[in-house]
């Protein structure tokens, strides 16, 4: 089988930056690094008994994005409390942002390797 390589497109150690406009007002966010991510997760995880008392983690997902929305949001500078008290459709539209930003797929360009030598699939039980 012939070896394939994939490379991202504009490779970069930089998180994506991009700036929105919701309801008149200007929001800059930023992509957050894995570590951060991480971080967040631990924090909107618990440990929780299932129905026959093994413990599982637990992720609560709206928390997880509540706490991604001020991380991300570099300007203005938001706080949970000021997330918090947002209307409900603003904060929707920020969260669809931070959303589409962290968890849409990353486009990449697949580069055929033709210095590799092809090699033969099996072909079943012949």
């Amino acid at each position: 089988m012939a070896t394939k390589t994939l490379e991202l497109q504009d490779p970069t150690s930089t998180p994506e930056t991009i700036v929105v406009e919701i309801r008149g007002a200007r929001f800059t966010f930023r992509e957050l690094e894995i570590g951060e991510y991480d971080r967040l997760f631990k924090m909107a995880t618990h440990e929780e008994a299932d129905d026959q008392g093994v413990m599982q983690d637990i992720t609560d997902s709206t928390l997880l994005l509540r706490l991604m929305v001020p991380k991300a949001c570099i300007d203005p500078k938001l706080t949970p409390e000021v997330v918090a008290a947002m209307p409900m459709r603003m904060y929707r539209a920020i969260a669809n942002v931070v959303n589409e930003l962290h968890y849409a797929v990353e486009p990449v360009k697949q580069i055929k390797d033709d210095a590799a030598p092809a090699e033969e699939t099996p072909s079943g039980n012949d």
